[in-house]
């Protein structure tokens, strides 16, 4: 039984066995079955990877195709397009010439200004391809299409100026002046029509600089308008400039500054209503309003040339550097710029004549005036209780500084500064002319101190001017030309002789005239003549003062006696009681300043003093009872008697 349990337990055993080989194979089986059916799924992928790639390329390649059929058609519709483009300038002449022949066109119509652009377009487009198919020939169509535009809008401007220019002359039968109501019509009427004419011009003016075309339509539009506003304005202006010159004809100044803002205004109105009509500005507007301008120089020239007064010329340059050129014309620009010149040519004008006027003013009334005696009347005059000061005064001074304030406002600092040289030079002279005369009549005390209260008056009037009072003189000396004109002759007989010492060559070389400049200063020379007038009257005075001093010292020597000493002293001392008083008066009468005047006598009571000291340096010499005797006072003493 143990044999059959072993015997039945290696059955089943083996049985295990065989069942789980079976599963094994079972198993190998299906997995080889999996393997079959993987190799033939991957043969499948690989026949689709192919087919695959088969397909990209093909799709790829007709991709590409339709790519390429799709910008060749982009090609052909953007040839089509530029071709129907550029065709339309080749076809549009028929339809611009057919507008243009249109008795319907206006102008001033919506389709005129498009119509015209489109000829430039054309005329544009033409000149830019001279390569295309009988654009020459087109081209010269559409210059033909423009001349007639052009043609037809320069008429319509042209007669709408002269329709104006005509319906405001027939409206103002007569002389018309600035001021009269009917006047106002020149503007008024011409404006009504001035935005219908720029809204055109605007278009011509916009395209003359890109076409020569437009240019002479433009010039001739502006012609014929400044010729109409000219033909009107222009005999108004010469009527009003007539009525103010009868209305002014003693005050030539006021008919200048009247006559100069009646055309300031007339050019700003001109100014304004020329841009009503025109967008730009153009020399003809500057030539129309130098036409309007040049009648008041025609007034201008003949009053100047024959005004002999430099006070009225004067009057006139100042109205016309100050009141017009500086107040007025500086502060416009642009609408004044054709009156400006006018006005800088009348003042060049009046100051060229104002200062050959003023030269023979200097001459006539300062250099060759004849005082008369109560010129003259010196100290008396000055005792006079006169409200004017300035009638005190000495009148070729009065005159100088009359003369130096009209030319100051009124001319350029370097044609002042040469007046004024010569006109202080001059003044100058007539003071020590009636100084000189003074003495004859009065003292020389007098002379001198009205020689010092005039210098004095002119030094104090030119202050205020600002300017150098320098003038530069340049002159040619000819004293070499002579003394080698001389020697050129003397020495005839070495004109030709071939070595330096050629009397000719010599001749050349030393013979040329020397340049000699030298600077004038007036203010210097007033100041110069002041210093010395007071030096002299100085020295006058304190020799009056003190005259027996100065004497006494001239003959001292060793002979002197104390009662001479005594007497100068005595006869010194009393000569200052009785002179001094005098002295103080005239200088008061005179400089009426008693600042100036305290320092004048200064120097006055510094040389008394001084005579005093030299004359005190002798008696110190003298016994203690001749010094006694002799009773000269110290110098405190004498400081308090002379102080002023």
């Amino acid at each position: 039984s143990s044999g059959i349990n072993a015997e039945y337990g290696e059955r089943d055993q083996e049985s295990g066995y065989h069942e789980y080989r079976s599963k094994l194979n079972e198993h190998r089986r299906r997995c080889d079955a999996v393997l079959t059916g993987v190799r033939s799924a991957l043969n499948h992928l690989r026949d689709l990877s192919e087919q695959y790639r088969m397909v990209s390329r093909t799709t790829e390649a007709l991709h590409d195709s339709c790519e390429f059929l799709m910008k060749e058609q982009g090609d052909l519709e953007d040839l089509g397009r530029s071709i129907s483009d550029q065709l339309v300038y080749f076809t549009e002449h028929e339809r611009i010439g057919t507008k243009l022949n249109s008795s319907a066109l206006n102008v001033m119509g919506e389709a005129f200004v498009p119509m015209l652009i489109r000829i430039d377009e054309c005329v544009q487009f033409m000149r830019s391809h001279p390569n295309y198919k009988e654009s020459a020939t087109y081209l010269a169509k559409y210059q033909q299409c423009l001349a007639r535009a052009l043609t037809l809008l320069r008429s319509y401007i042209v007669n709408t100026i002269r329709s104006v220019a005509g319906s405001v002359s027939t409206s103002s039968a007569g002389a018309v002046l600035p001021n009269d109501p009917t006047f106002a019509q020149y503007y008024s009427k011409f404006q009504t029509q001035g935005h219908r004419v720029r809204v055109l011009m605007e278009q011509i003016e916009e395209r003359s600089e890109r076409n020569p075309e437009y240019v002479q339509v433009m010039q001739d539009c502006y012609t014929c308008y400044c010729y109409q506003r000219q033909t009107l304005i222009q005999p108004v202006i010469s009527c009003e400039l007539d009525r103010l010159y009868k209305l002014h004809s003693t005050d030539h100044s006021t008919f200048i500054r009247t006559s100069c803002m009646m055309l300031i205004r007339i050019c700003e109105d001109e100014f304004s209503l020329y841009h009503c009509y025109f967008a730009r500005s153009d020399l003809v507007l500057q030539g129309l309003l130098e036409s309007l301008t040049s009648v008041l120089y025609d007034h201008f020239r003949p009053l100047i040339i024959h005004q002999v007064q430099f006070e009225s010329l004067a009057d006139i340059c100042n109205v016309l550097k100050n009141d017009i050129i500086e107040d007025q014309v500086s502060s416009k620009g642009e609408c004044l710029e054709a009156f400006g010149l006018l006005a800088v040519q009348m003042l060049e004008d009046a100051q060229e004549r104002l200062s050959y006027r003023t030269q023979y003013y200097i001459t006539t009334d300062i250099t060759n005036y004849l005082p008369s005696s109560g010129d003259l009347a010196y100290p008396e005059k000055l005792g006079e209780d006169l409200s004017n000061q300035f009638a005190m005064w000495y009148p070729t001074v009065r005159r100088a500084l009359l003369c130096l304030s009209k030319l100051y406002r009124c001319t350029h600092t370097s044609v002042f500064e040469s007046l004024a040289q010569e006109c202080l030079a001059a003044c100058i002279d007539s003071l020590r002319s009636a100084a000189l005369q003074i003495v004859e009549r009065s003292s020389l005390l007098d002379s001198q101190l009205f020689l010092i209260k005039h210098l004095l008056i002119l030094r104090e009037q030119i202050a205020p001017f600002d300017v150098s009072f320098t003038v530069s003189e340049v002159s040619l000396d000819f004293t070499n030309l002579k003394i080698a004109a001389s020697d050129l002759i003397s020495n005839k007989s070495r004109i030709l002789s071939l070595s330096s010492n050629n009397s000719l060559l010599e001749f050349l070389i030393n013979g040329a005239p020397q340049l000699n400049k030298r600077v004038l200063d007036s203010k210097k020379d007033v100041d110069v003549n002041l210093k010395e007038a007071c030096t002299d009257f100085i020295t006058t005075a304190a020799t009056l003062l003190s005259s027996p001093i100065y004497a006494f010292l001239a003959q001292l020597d060793s002979t002197t006696t104390m009662e001479q000493f005594r007497n100068v002293v005595s006869e010194t001392n009393q000569r200052i009681s009785n002179k001094l008083p005098g002295v103080k008066k005239l200088m008061g009468l005179y400089l009426a300043n008693r600042e100036t005047e305290a320092i004048l006598f200064r120097p006055i009571r510094a040389q008394i003093l001084a005579q005093f000291g030299v004359l005190r340096g002798h008696i110190d010499k003298l016994d203690d009872e001749d010094r006694f005797i002799i009773n000269c006072p110290s110098t405190e003493q004498l400081t308090l008697t002379l102080a002023y």
